[in-house]
């Protein structure tokens, strides 16, 4: 999709997405579908202390005005990550991790739009002006009509970067350079991951960072870095035939 097609997927509705919400209400069927997939998240966990589940919270651009068809339902749980453990770095690093898997293994669509979970800490609370309580239904923070304003070079520049990047990895890939790949790929998530993080820290949901964020998940960049990282580990799990076809690792006795 051309940029400025991508810059014109941020304008501002009129009202809200009328297949999700009815008025400013979420619409029932819709509450209980994300409550169901919000509960088998939950129950995918692996830990012996599982935190309690504090909310879960409706956010993005489908709990605001600027959604388009490219948009995806923001689904995060809500926990005390300090309940879990003391080291709460490590907490977090399970969190992503059991997110990261979840989102790679599950294509679950509501009314057409993806639906996308996340494990929030409450200390921490997710930065959005549109932000909805499932678990109580109404809202935490309405969302209002505003036009966002942004530096649209400034953007359009850190995108071209992401995308140079990417275009890199690709060449490695097609060259048949795997040995390092796998993390290349996974620092650069996490290197896109921080970016969108800082930007909403230090200039809010129209900074620079998110608006670009928003831009490349809308693009299918992010969603197309993922496929190659899953390709990239199918490549490094299989060995080659003396005929030169792949075959898969794992038709031995030998249990990993």
């Amino acid at each position: 999709m051309k940029f400025d097609e991508l810059i014109k997927s941020l304008q501002i509705q009129p009202e809200l997405n009328n297949t999700i919400w009815d008025g400013n209400k979420l619409r029932p069927q819709i509450r209980a579908a994300l409550i169901r997939v919000a509960k088998i998240f939950y129950d995918s966990l692996k830990l012996e202390n599982k935190p309690k589940l504090k909310d879960i919270v409706f956010t993005g651009s489908l709990a605001n005005y600027n959604y388009s068809k490219m948009s995806d339902i923001d689904l995060h749980l809500i926990f005390d990550y300090g309940s879990v453990n003391k080291d709460e770095d490590m907490v977090s690093q399970f969190f992503s991790l059991a997110k990261a898997n979840w989102n790679d293994q599950h294509d679950i669509t509501i009314k057409g739009y993806e639906v996308e979970v996340y494990a929030e800490d409450e200390d921490n609370p997710h930065v959005a002006t549109g932000l909805y309580s499932i678990m109580n239904d109404k809202w935490i923070k309405e969302p209002h009509k505003e036009q966002p304003l942004f530096d649209i070079q400034d953007v359009r520049t850190k995108i071209q970067y992401f995308i140079h990047m990417y275009q890199h990895l690709v060449d490695e890939y097609r060259a048949g350079n795997m040995q390092e790949l796998y993390q290349q790929i996974t620092l650069l998530r996490d290197k896109i991951g921080k970016f969108r993080q800082g930007g909403l820290s230090t200039g809010g949901i129209f900074s620079t960072e998110n608006i670009a964020f928003k831009l490349m998940r809308r693009s299918g960049l992010l969603h197309k870095l993922k496929l190659l990282q899953n390709r990239v580990l199918d490549k490094q799990l299989s060995v080659e035939t003396q005929y030169g076809k792949r075959e898969q690792v794992g038709n031995s006795s030998t249990n990993i």
